[in-house]
């Protein structure tokens, strides 16, 4: 079986590159929480991963899809004095998560062909 190596966001820090490791009180006494770099992804949000060629398939061709028909996935997180959400438009069509950079981010194509199957 083929495989195919691409970046993709780090499932460690979610593509943030820093986690939070504690709170701190700065000089006002106003607590803060800090933050250290993602030692998976070096601190820059991706990590490479081996994808089969027919999953690699499926993302070229969500690729192509017009993403027309959209909806909301996820929800929000309170933690720690913490507000964040995991909320992603998702494609109904071609089921391709729109809030995470795709193939067609990284190919440089200036008449943008379609790609042959």
């Amino acid at each position: 079986m083929y495989k195919v190596y691409i970046l993709d966001r780090c499932q460690y820090c979610n593509g943030q590159a820093y986690l939070p490791v504690g709170e701190a009180v700065d000089w006002k006494g106003e607590k803060f929480t800090r933050y250290l770099p993602c030692h998976m992804c070096q601190s820059t949000g991706k990590r490479g991963r081996w994808v089969s060629l027919p999953d690699f398939l499926e993302m070229l061709k969500a690729e192509q899809c017009k993403h027309e028909h959209t909806s909301f996935q996820g929800g929000m997180h309170f933690g720690a004095g913490d507000v964040w959400d995991e909320i992603h438009e998702v494609c109904n069509d071609c089921g391709a998560n729109l809030d995470r950079q795709t193939v067609g981010d990284l190919i440089d194509d200036p008449d943008d062909t379609p790609i042959p199957y």
